[in-house]
Formats: structure tokens, C-alpha cells, sequence
């Protein structure tokens, strides 16, 4: 079962999506290295402040689409032209409005600093091509992420070479800001040209088929804008309370965080298209039992790893990002544990689709931002970014595992993800109903 288990479509879809983001992780743990130390802890974090903004606006570009879209397209595969048309359509005329929103956000909040409007906007246009991210979905459906892996690398490479021409001319932070643009550009215009070479279906618009979706994402948008509160509003409150400085180092921090969650992340989009099959043929038994095996391997995954890092945190920062960025290992410490939760949530985004939950995301996120927001403005000012990185910690926390119990109808979710956590289907799995779980048909 364990060879049959390594061969599965899933595994194989896993790996090309685990590659890419290996050779992403180490162009970025190079070049974006090299610019930090070049742009020093006060321009990284001025460029990221202006970011945040940005990232702040994600959920609301997208809608909430990514997971209905996948399971709308193995329901009806006879219209996945029509989902995609329609959903774009919709997404991208949500991507100006919050482009605009962001440049007028900005200047509020900073006036006398036209520099950061600036960069604010140039970096909003990203969003724009995030609206065709659906691409992503159809290549998702249908176990073939490697070309969204080539389309990714690529436009990595890309970006890298224009970065280190940046750094060889010493341009100014402005130029810095194209980067993601050029990133996200790049990459649909590749995800397009793959999309039609493997004969994908005329993208076509019709209103009723995203007004259709978007009833039943909206939950997700909610619920994106709750989890943006939490995790972007530190660096945003930290940027007005502290200095760009304490930004450029709590940034580190978190990217140094990131840099591995492409992994839990790449097993959970591969699995749960057979997730949602198995739920949709009615195998209730084989479907809660996949669930909670990748529920178990995924927490387990982020436990080990954030131990790693916490004995590491000094050394690391240290080698990577040198003496300036010092003050980044102690965040570090704390962060790291926060993505252990983090990605129970993004996991957790399968459960709530095929039980048709969504209507309660949004209040239990609503529950984390408020802690959020209440705790960073306590802990900032006593603590500085340390805490801020315990604010996140804690609501992570609270939005994944406890949250969840303040209704009934989610309760069921907790119980899951506990018995994932004590890994009971791994070694209990002859109690499961009897059922044996057969790979060798995927």
C-alpha cells in the first residue's frame, strides 16, 4: 500500500508542485538575500509595509473561488470553459477596485510620504494578473501541476535576472517594486499558453455561471479578509506604531517562516481533488479516512519542522541575512509556530467545502480577527515585534482549534483534527468500517 501510495497521481502531481517551489525557495533564499542586505532592515521594510497593503487585498481579488472552482469543474467537466471565463471576468474587475482602494488607503495613512503611495500602487498591479490565477484550478483538477511548476520556474528566473541587474546597477527601492508584477505577468501569460496547448476549453462568459460561484464563495471572502487582519495588520501596525526598520526585521522573520509551507501546501492541493471525488461517489468511510490521514501528516509535517527552526533561529538568520537582521531570531521563535495552525486552516478549507459549511468560516475568522486586532494593540507597545509574532501565534490558535467549537455545526472539524493529530487512522485504521484503502486505482 505504501509503494502503491508513492506512485499515486497524487504524489506524482505533489512532487512536480514540491520541485517547483524548491527551485523557487532557493533563487529567492539567493536573490532575495542579496536585496535585503542591499536594501538594508529600513528599505525591506518600507517595501514591505507597502506590500502588506497589497497581500491585505488577495482575498478580495480572488473572490473566494479557488476551492468551489475545483470542485464546480469535477462536477460539471462538460463547462470548466465557462467557470473559468466567468469567474476571471469577475475577478478582474475586483482587482481594479482594490488597486484603487490600496493608492487611496496609503495616502491617508502616510501624506507627507508620496514615495510609499507610490510604491503602493506600482505593486497593486500584481493583482490584475492574479485575477487569471484560475488557470492554476484547471491545471489542479486535473493532476497536472507541472506546468504550472515550468510556468512558475520560469517566470522565477525572470524575476531573479531582473533583481540581480538591480542590485549590479544599484537602482533605487522604486525598481524594486516592479518585481512581483513582472512575477505574476509572466506566469499567466505562460499558464494561458499551456491552458491552450492542452486544448482546454474556450473560456467563455456567462453572468449566472459567476453569479452561481459567487454565492458560494463569498463565505470565503469574508473569511479571507479575517485571516488577511491577522496576518498582514501587524506588519501595517507595526509600520505605524514602531519604524520601517522593526517591519524589515519582523518581515524576516516571517519570510524565513515561509519558506517551507510550499510543502504541506503542495500536499493538500494535490489531495483533495480525490477527496472530493471520494465524497461526492458517497464513500463516507474512505473519504473521512484520507482526510484525517492528510490532516495527521500535514500537522506532524509543520510540528517537526517549526522544532527545527527554534533551535536554529539564531544561526540561521545569522548566515543568511548577517548582523543587521539580529533582531529577526527571536520573532523567528515565536512565528514559526503559528504556521503549524495556520495550515490546519488551509486544510481545513476541504472539510468545510464537501460538508457545505462555508456560512460559518466567516464567523469563527471573525472571532480571530478581533483577538488579533486586540492583542497587537496591547502587545505591540509593550512588547515591540515580539508582539506581534505572539498575537499571531495566539490567534492562529484560537481561529483553527477553538473557534471552530463555539459552534456546533464545526465542532466535528476539531474532533478531526485531533484524532489526525494522535494519528488514529494511521494506527487504528483496521477500526475504520472495515474499509481498505486501495491506491492502485488512482
Amino acid at each position: 500500500m505504501k509503494a502503491n501510495f508513492l506512485k499515486s497521481k497524487e504524489m506524482k502531481n505533489t512532487g512536480w508542485l514540491v520541485g517547483e517551489q524548491i527551485f523557487q525557495m532557493l533563487l529567492s533564499l539567493v536573490v532575495g538575500i542579496l536585496s535585503a542586505r542591499y536594501l538594508g532592515p529600513n528599505g525591506y521594510g518600507t517595501l514591505n509595509y507597502t506590500l502588506s497593503f497589497v497581500t491585505f487585498f488577495v482575498s478580495v481579488v480572488t473572490l473566494g473561488m479557488d476551492s468551489v472552482i475545483v470542485k464546480k469543474m469535477v462536477e460539471n467537466p462538460d463547462r470548466e470553459g465557462e467557470y473559468l471565463g466567468s469567474c476571471m471576468l469577475l475577478r478582474f474587475f475586483s482587482s481594479v477596485l482594490s488597486s484603487i482602494a490600496i493608492g487611496l488607503i496609503v495616502f491617508i495613512l502616510n501624506p507627507s510620504e508620496p514615495l510609499k503611495v507610490g510604491l503602493a500602487l506600482i505593486q497593486s498591479l500584481q493583482l490584475v494578473f492574479r485575477s487569471a490565477h484560475l488557470f492554476e484550478s484547471w491545471f489542479q483538477r486535473r493532476l497536472k501541476s507541472k506546468y504550472v511548476a515550468i510556468a512558475k520556474m520560469v517566470a522565477s528566473i525572470a524575476v531573479s535576472a531582473y533583481k540581480i541587474f538591480l542590485l549590479v546597477t544599484a537602482k533605487d527601492l522604486i525598481w524594486f517594486a516592479f518585481s512581483n508584477v513582472l512575477l505574476e505577468g509572466i506566469s499567466v501569460l505562460i499558464f494561458a499558453t499551456f491552458y491552450k496547448v492542452d486544448k482546454g476549453q474556450k473560456l467563455s462568459v456567462k453572468f449566472s455561471t459567476g453569479k452561481e460561484v459567487l454565492s458560494q464563495s463569498y463565505h470565503f471572502i469574508l473569511s479571507g479578509l479575517m485571516v488577511a487582519i491577522y496576518t498582514q495588520m501587524d506588519k501595517i501596525m507595526i509600520g505605524q506604531m514602531l519604524t520601517d526598520t522593526d517591519v524589515g526585521l519582523y518581515t524576516t522573520a516571517l519570510t524565513l517562516c515561509g519558506m517551507w509551507i510550499f510543502v504541506p501546501t503542495a500536499i493538500i492541493n494535490s489531495f483533495q481533488v480525490r477527496i472530493y471525488e471520494l465524497k461526492k461517489e458517497g464513500k463516507e468511510a474512505e473519504y473521512l479516512d484520507r482526510l484525517k490521514r492528510l490532516y495527521g501528516a500535514v500537522i506532524w509535517l509543520c510540528l517537526i519542522v517549526s522544532a527545527i527552526v527554534t533551535i536554529f533561529a539564531d544561526l540561521g538568520v545569522h548566515i543568511l541575512y548577517g548582523e543587521a537582521y539580529a533582531g529577526s531570531s527571536g520573532v523567528l521563535r515565536i512565528a514559526i509556530w503559528s504556521e503549524v495552525f495556520s495550515m490546519i486552516g488551509v486544510a481545513r478549507g476541504i472539510w468545510i467545502v464537501n460538508e457545505g459549511k462555508q456560512k460559518y468560516v466567516k464567523y469563527y475568522l471573525l472571532i480571530g480577527a478581533v483577538v488579533n486586532l486586540i492583542l497587537n494593540f496591547v502587545l505591540i507597545p509593550l512588547m515591540g515585534i515580539y508582539g506581534a509574532a505572539l498575537a499571531t501565534l495566539v490567534t492562529q490558535m484560537v481561529t483553527s482549534m477553538i473557534a471552530p467549537l463555539a459552534f456546533k455545526e464545526t465542532r466535528e472539524f476539531t474532533k478531526i483534527a485531533v484524532q489526525s493529530f494522535l494519528l488514529k487512522p494511521f494506527w487504528k485504521k483496521e477500526k475504520n468500517d472495515g474499509v481498505k484503502i486501495d491506491t492502485q486505482e488512482e
